[in-house]
């Protein structure tokens, strides 16, 4: 019996051994590998240590913000919790009208979701932010909205429309081809709600927001942009465009201020044309003729209608056959 199972155990046991020598030996990597693993770890360290440095930056340039900031406008991060809408002293009302999901692309979609953050963004900021509305915020755009976390914003987030929020005689609708101008003397009422159309068509859907304003028998307005910057393109602004500069105005009391900062420099006329320019003299400027130029040349006209009777004299070439 003793004689029939050692065999077994001693089959076991190598088995066994073999098992654990592959176990225990380490992948063997090639050179190249090894290299790009090298890589790879430099590049993760690398990138911890940007980190870093942009982390510093940004705070350095906090601090200057606020060293250099105007009265304290910008506030602290830890301070933003008692920085609310409820206890503000502004009671400005400011609304972005989101009707038009259902005329956007997805992507225009997201951008307006973007814009909406960074108005957002901008009034949380201010020592004293105002009244900031949605309105009619259904969809895509709702979907969008919540994956950002929206419920934890300090927003009135409505799904009615407007006409059904505010009263009708409050509702002034801000479009660019409004002939009416909001006052560039007087500061903002408190009892207008100042409706921001919330749409982004790359200028697809000209006069949507007056035709909308007018059908519903809406106050309309544009801002005083002619009146302080002149712009290069249309007086189409994105929505955290305006909601910027109507922030800023109600900061600073400025509009021109207001539209110089806020406005995209690519927008605006930096340098006006000099038109007496074209008129001056060539004295001046340095002249630079070959030796075999002819002093009187012949104008491009008449040498053009020599080369077309020359065209015109030639025989054609003879087909071949």
């Amino acid at each position: 019996m003793s004689n029939e199972t050692e065999p077994k155990l001693t089959a076991t046991t190598t088995t066994t051994t073999t098992s654990a020598t592959d176990i225990d030996k380490p992948s063997s990597l090639s050179k190249n590998q090894q290299r790009k693993q090298k890589r790879y770890e430099l590049m993760l360290e690398r990138r911890k240590s940007k980190r870093k440095e942009e982390k510093a930056k940004q705070k350095q340039r906090r601090l200057e913000k606020l060293k250099n900031a105007p009265e304290q406008s910008l506030i602290t991060r830890h301070s933003l919790k008692n920085n609310r809408m409820e206890n503000s002293s502004c009671h400005i009302r400011i609304c972005i009208d989101c009707r038009y999901d259902s005329l956007m692309s997805d992507k225009d979609v997201g951008s307006l979701q973007k814009q909406i953050s960074f108005s957002y963004s901008s009034n949380r900021r201010l020592p004293a932010p105002c009244q900031f509305y949605l309105t009619n915020v259904d969809g895509q755009l709702e979907r969008r909205l919540t994956a950002n976390s929206v419920k934890n914003w300090d927003i009135h987030m409505r799904s009615e429309p407007i006409e059904q929020v505010f009263p009708h005689e409050d509702i002034l609708y801000l479009t660019s081809e409004s002939e009416n101008v909001l006052s560039s003397t007087e500061p903002l009422d408190e009892r207008t709600v100042y409706v921001i159309g919330g749409i982004v068509d790359h200028n697809s859907r000209k006069g949507l927001c007056y035709q909308l304003a007018l059908a519903n028998k809406w106050r309309h307005a544009r801002l005083p942009i002619d009146e302080f910057v002149k712009m290069n393109t249309r007086r189409v602004l994105a929505c955290n465009h305006v909601m910027e500069i109507l922030l800023n105005y109600i900061q600073l009391g400025d509009w021109k201020k207001a539209f110089e900062q806020n406005i995209p420099k690519r927008k605006q006329v930096t340098e006006e044309i000099d038109e007496s320019s074209d008129n001056d003299d060539d004295d001046d400027v340095p002249k630079t003729v070959s030796p075999n130029h002819p002093k009187d040349p012949k104008p491009c006209a008449e040498i053009h209608e020599r080369r077309g009777e020359v065209d015109e004299g030639e025989d054609p070439p003879p087909l071949s056959s």
